[in-house]
């Protein structure tokens, strides 16, 4: 099978956060044809195909097929579903986020099934990873039905060895005021202005966060604000603030909210505010196939022990770095939740990600491909 073809084809397939419909067809079909025991889509959207061994010992080959918007179009050289090639790279909205590195892993199929080996592969390409990570990934685990010895994420890693980010929480700031005419700022309390103090309140915070030695600093910042009522000379008598907080290791939900909480009492004590509340997000979810995803935004931090990467560390060449991603993956929920040794191999730099132009090399797609045969062998071994 040809990567990089592959990777056109699935570039060329737009496949936004609940829209995958089409892009998990093509996957399917494609890994059929590469001659897996058996792959199916399940009741969320996810590809699921099974590589039987003759023995014990399980790996997950896992990533997802949705993408991020491309943006202003303008802003792109080359259309963003062209899959066109140019210098030796295959352009593209997706190519690396991380539709190279599902093609890289199909493309492996046939060397993985042609060779002997005692271990049952797995593959699992997922929906709305973009939107809640580690969550499509656990309902597929469950209509698997096995528990992985091993995860290999192949989320862009520049061929280098992942084993941990930070994790990542979004959390809603309630603001509660009294509305009054616009004209008379004085008779009311705004919660838009007040919500700015909140931010400035919040930006003091930052340099008490923790740090971890390998995970860096803890991080908050805002993401996004709303108020009502809008566009009316009338005051916003209810603001809600959404915030990114990024995890070290072993952060509690209590860690996240007490400190917040603390400042709305603080503006409620000092009549800045009527009412607020903190609290972790919860959202919903639609897959293309109907069903829901329901989801709490809290997803915890993970490292894996250098002792827990020696199948994968053996497989790649000795130069082969160890790194620490920037960004949130399924991990959250394989490593962090489910306790299964995770690491991540792909294709491509993820400091191109969800920008204009995104774009992977050939050559790093071949080598991927290259590597999960090898990953798969030494597992086995």
């Amino acid at each position: 099978m040809n990567v990089t073809k592959i990777a056109q084809e699935l570039v060329r397939i737009p496949s936004l956060s609940g829209e995958e419909k089409d892009v998990a067809q093509k996957i399917r079909d494609l890994v059929q044809d590469a001659g897996v025991d058996s792959a199916s889509i399940d009741a969320y959207g996810n590809v699921l195909a099974l590589i039987r061994g003759s023995g014990d010992g399980c790996l997950l080959l896992e990533g997802h097929m949705d993408h991020v918007p491309p943006g202003t179009l303008s802003l792109w050289e080359h259309p963003p579903y062209s899959g066109e090639i140019i210098g030796g790279n295959v352009y593209g909205r997706g190519s690396v986020d991380m539709k190279g590195g599902l093609a890289s892993m199909i493309s492996s199929i046939p060397d993985i099934t042609t060779k002997e080996r005692s271990a049952t592969i797995l593959l699992a390409f997922v929906v709305h990873e973009e939107t809640v990570e580690g969550a499509a990934v656990h309902k597929a685990l469950e209509v698997l039905n096995f528990f992985p010895d091993l995860v290999v994420l192949g989320e862009p890693t520049e061929l280098d060895l992942a084993v941990g980010h930070r994790g990542r929480s979004l959390i809603r700031v309630e603001l509660w005021g009294r509305s009054a005419h616009a004209s008379m700022p004085h008779k009311g309390i705004n919660t838009l202005e007040r919500a700015g103090e909140y931010i400035h309140k919040v930006e003091l915070l930052k340099p008490l966060l923790p740090d971890h030695p390998r995970l860096r600093r803890a991080t908050i910042t805002p993401i996004s604000v709303e108020c009502s009522p809008r566009r009316l000379p009338q005051l916003p008598d209810y603001c809600e603030l959404i915030f990114d907080r990024r995890l070290v290791l072993d952060e509690k939900e209590s860690d996240v909210i007490v400190p917040l909480q603390k400042i709305v009492r603080q503006m409620i004590d000092g009549r800045k505010i009527r009412d607020g509340n903190v609290s972790i997000l919860e959202e919903t979810h639609i897959c293309w196939t109907g069903n829901v995803l329901e989801v709490k935004d809290f997803f915890p931090a993970w490292i894996t022990p250098e002792e827990q990467c020696t199948a994968v560390r053996k497989a790649l060449p000795d130069n082969t770095r160890t790194l620490i991603w920037d960004f949130s993956t399924d991990g959250v929920y394989t490593s962090s939740m489910a306790g299964i040794p995770t690491v991540g191999f792909g294709p491509g730099n993820w400091r191109t990600a969800h920008q204009p132009n995104e774009a992977i090399p050939i050559k790093q797609l071949e080598k991927a491909r290259e590597g999960y045969v090898r990953i798969v062998e030494n597992f086995s071994s």
